[in-house]
């Protein structure tokens, strides 16, 4: 049963994460601009991280050089990559966007093997075929209907989340994963808030009902998804649940099918399938590294194991 639940919990954070895209198409819908969104979705996530910590009193002293390491993470990191990845949810369909933004497990796979010097197994190889041929489906389908900057915006934030994760290595596993969250949430709110008033992107002039989105989203895709990752590769491990990770596009795809109508054509859901397999693939080598060499972990496994350590 401790078990099963693990794979539950995992199973709920992917959703959570998954339904991302959903909630923010009717914040936009409700005249959200992308600079208010992301500044309450990292404000109010920090608040329940720093609630979180001071209820079960969880002690921390970070260094000067761990703060400049967290500010660099929630500015040049987690903000740019929201930014990235909302302003691709704007100008391309919920489905094509989180797809084209889960080709990261490949993009760490190859900086994983160019910095450590690990080689590829098969099942990578064979990886990057299928993404690469994946997005020649998606694009090849209907080329004229596909917003480029979009696209790019999507892929860029998929590029710079696997050299988030690399970066981050060392600072994620001497830091308790709920402190870590709670400043590189408060840095992001911070910068996004003096980011969006420099570009004139926050405005409160929108409607009432977008304040569920904004909630939804802090709440669901932000708080409770990193909550419950991290419980549940306590009880599964961190390889079974970069697996079940999986999940997360295939939830996004099925509910913008069920909720926004989105049409794709034969060859764009053709290429998403691919992505997908290829993404399943990626795990699957992630997996046979951390059992066959204990001494070369991929950048993935080590991450998310130290993630919750404490």
């Amino acid at each position: 049963m401790y078990y099963i639940f693990g794979f539950l919990l995992v199973l709920l954070s992917a959703s959570c994460f998954g339904i991302m895209g959903i909630l923010a198409k009717y914040a936009y819908a409700a005249n959200i601009t992308i600079g208010t969104l992301l500044f309450f979705r990292f404000f109010f996530a920090a608040v329940l991280f720093w609630s979180l910590i001071l209820f079960k009193k969880i002690p921390f002293q970070l260094r000067f050089k761990q703060i400049s390491i967290l500010f660099m993470m929630g500015t040049g990191g987690y903000a740019l990559m929201a930014i990235l990845l909302f302003t691709s949810f704007s100008l391309l369909p919920v489905s094509l966007a989180s797809t084209a933004y889960y080709l990261y497990p490949l993009f760490v796979m190859i900086l994983n093997s160019m910095f450590s010097k690990q080689l590829f197994e098969k099942s990578h190889s064979v990886s990057i075929i299928f993404s690469l041929l994946g997005l020649y489906f998606v694009l090849g389908a209907d080329f004229n209907q596909i917003n480029i900057i979009g696209l790019m915006s999507s892929v860029g934030c998929a590029v710079l989340y696997s050299v988030y994760i690399i970066l981050t290595e060392k600072i994620q596993g001497e830091i308790n994963v709920y402190i870590s969250s709670a400043f590189v949430t408060s840095f992001a709110s911070i910068s996004i808030f003096i980011f969006s008033m420099f570009r004139q992107d926050f405005n409160l002039n929108f409607h009432a009902s977008g304040w569920l989105s904004v909630l939804g989203i802090s709440f669901f895709s932000t708080f409770l998804a990193i909550l419950t990752f991290a419980k549940g590769i306590e009880r599964i491990g961190s390889s079974k649940a970069a697996q079940l990770s999986i999940f997360e596009p295939i939830i996004t795809v099925l509910f913008s099918y069920l909720l926004f109508h989105e049409s794709l054509g034969r060859s764009q859901k053709f290429g998403i399938f691919l992505i997908l397999l290829s993404a399943l693939l990626t795990n699957i080598g992630w997996k046979k590294i951390s059992l066959t060499n204990k001494h070369a972990k991929s950048i993935f496994y080590e991450e998310t194991t130290r993630n919750i350590r404490k």
